[in-house]
């Protein structure tokens, strides 16, 4: 990298520095037209310019880069996700998987790549990627993403296994717990479910999440009581969950309660 570190380049990087974008975009714009372009040039514009919604450019930048690294999995990744942001999910495809025939066991290429086919409606290559990206995942947050990408999906089975797995490496996760009491839930496994819950909140009991996805549960099972003083502490904690309250349709049978009605309507300091 030193002997790349022309004037110009130095010039550049002292806008960047500087976080001077607009002399930085001029002066990207001068290097481009005097070949004086290098590959990290031309991925921190990239990067740049796609935080500043600039996604035409940002795309360009990534372009320059492969014409001077065409083996760069790290560009074409970055290409894909402009691709996204751009709303071209299809060239997203493409870009991800010339990302994968370069460094196939890129594990965040092949998560997003799962996003873009699940969105395409091509749930069996989607799982494919999920499934490939879990025998890579080497932590629990990477593994309970690719739970609900596939809970998404309809593969609440896989999902649940995926949760059974994490928890052996994190028993004391709540947010495991929690997670996966919902997906019992839905099951119909509603004495397993519960058990999850009450085991994430005698972990923590002041997080309006955990709360709130108890309410849900509840109300699956018919529990409308129980539900309803799960629902209000979920909003004591939070006052954004009288929003959400209102519109969840997994909360249709307290939704049925005048309780209900009275704990999203009334202001949080008469709870």
């Amino acid at each position: 990298m030193a002997e790349e570190k022309t004037l110009a380049y130095l010039h550049w990087e002292s806008l960047v520095q500087s976080n001077d974008f607009y002399q930085a975009d001029k002066f990207y714009e001068k290097m481009k037209d005097t070949q004086q372009l290098n590959v990290e040039i031309c991925f921190v514009m990239g990067l740049w310019y796609r935080q500043m919604q600039q996604y035409g450019k940002a795309a360009d930048a990534f372009v320059q880069g492969l014409l001077l690294k065409p083996d760069s999995s790290d560009l074409y990744y970055e290409l894909a996700n402009t691709m996204r942001e751009m709303g071209s999910e299809e060239g997203a495809e493409r870009y991800y998987k010339h990302c994968l025939a370069l460094r196939p066991n890129y594990i965040d290429a092949l998560y997003c790549l799962g996003q873009v086919l699940a969105g395409l409606e091509r749930t069996a290559e989607a799982a494919d990627c999920f499934c490939k990206a879990l025998q890579l995942a080497d932590s629990v947050q990477e593994m309970i993403s690719i739970a609900v990408e596939l809970s998404a999906m309809d593969m609440a089975d896989q999902a649940i296994h995926i949760y059974f797995l994490a928890l052996l490496q994190e028993p004391d996760n709540y947010y495991l717990y929690s997670n996966l009491g919902i997906e019992l839930a839905e099951q119909g496994d509603y004495s397993d479910a519960v058990f999850c819950h009450e085991k994430a909140l005698g972990m923590t009991e002041n997080n309006a999440d955990l709360w709130y996805n108890a309410a849900c549960t509840y109300a699956l099972m018919g529990e409308a009581m129980r539900g309803l003083l799960a629902l209000e502490k979920a909003i004591q904690l939070d006052d954004e969950n009288r929003n959400y309250a209102m519109q969840d349709p997994e909360l249709e049978a307290l939704q049925k309660h005048k309780r209900f009605w009275k704990l999203v309507k009334q202001n949080q300091n008469e709870l």
